[in-house]
């Protein structure tokens, strides 16, 4: 019988399902399944180990999340030790990917620094830009500004309080709302508009709402050339975020959006992942 590993952490505010969802939903397709803390991965006699399950046994191993950040590199590495087509989205996934640098020819006009100055020169040029930590989730810290004594102020404040930021043109389509794709295994699992709320923002945890709709077919062609790149680089499930002909951002770490499909279409995508991942 196939087993799969899933490392997760607290989940006690854990901003969607996937800690119940996945691991159900393999067990409903017949896997064993075994659910650990991030912080059960160790060596023991140069063998990687999860508890006492040697982390070689599993056909598949999911990590859910970064874990406890003092112990992420270490953990890292020693995942890096296993067989990389085991992972369902490998290490260096996590480590080159999950940051909003990824696939940056793909996106608005970008610049990032850590460096207050150099990001307001930039926003001195004109035009309506954002700022958002590099690091960042769920829409804190992001702002919408121009060139004024506000706007400086905001760059400061964001990035000495989070050091690297990436500042964007800003987008006036994003008022019409950003489609979010899932991908599992470089293929089209399902996908949702997401309408900001009272500001420019569409993420769900920050007031936007989120509406069924239809890709064109270029949004189509678009997430499928994004699919096969993650694909390529040992990602096999993520989200992507589109305002055609741009893409935002990419989340490979703990990717939202299954429980948001089911409660707007009453089903389930969650089998269709399972069975596109253990496709070969």
């Amino acid at each position: 019988m196939s087993q799969i590993l899933f490392l997760i952490g607290d989940v006690r505010h854990a901003v969607n399902d996937n800690h119940q969802r996945l691991p159900q939903c393999f067990r409903q397709a017949g896997w064993t399944v075994t659910v650990l803390d991030h912080t059960s991965v160790h060596l023991r006699a140069s063998q990687p180990m999860a508890a006492s399950h040697r982390l070689s046994d599993f056909n598949l191993i999911w990590s859910l999340g970064f874990g406890v950040q003092a112990t992420f590199l270490d953990r890292m590495q020693i995942l890096k030790q296993v067989d990389q087509t085991k992972l369902v989205n490998s290490v260096d996934s996590y480590m080159y990917l999950h940051g909003k640098y990824a696939f940056s020819d793909l996106m608005p006009e970008t610049h990032a620094h850590h460096d207050a100055q150099a990001l307001i020169e930039i926003i001195e040029t004109g035009g309506t830009w954002v700022i958002k930590p590099s690091a960042g989730s769920y829409g804190r810290d992001v702002h919408k500004l121009t060139n004024t004594e506000e706007g400086r102020q905001i760059v400061r404040q964001v990035t000495g309080a989070n050091g690297y930021c990436l500042l964007q043109r800003y987008l006036p389509a994003i008022q019409n709302g950003e489609k979010r794709v899932l991908l599992g295994n470089g293929k089209h699992i399902g996908h949702y508009l997401r309408k900001p709320g009272d500001g420019f923002l569409a993420n769900l945890n920050t007031g936007g709402t989120a509406e069924l709709c239809d890709l064109s077919d270029a949004e189509e062609r678009l997430a499928a050339d994004i699919g096969l790149r993650l694909h390529d680089q040992g990602v096999r499930f993520a989200a992507v975020d589109l305002v055609y002909p741009y893409l935002l951002e990419i989340n490979v770490v703990n990717p939202g959006g299954l429980g948001t499909i089911e409660g707007l279409t009453g089903c389930d995508p969650t089998p269709g992942l399972v069975e596109a991942l253990v496709t070969q």
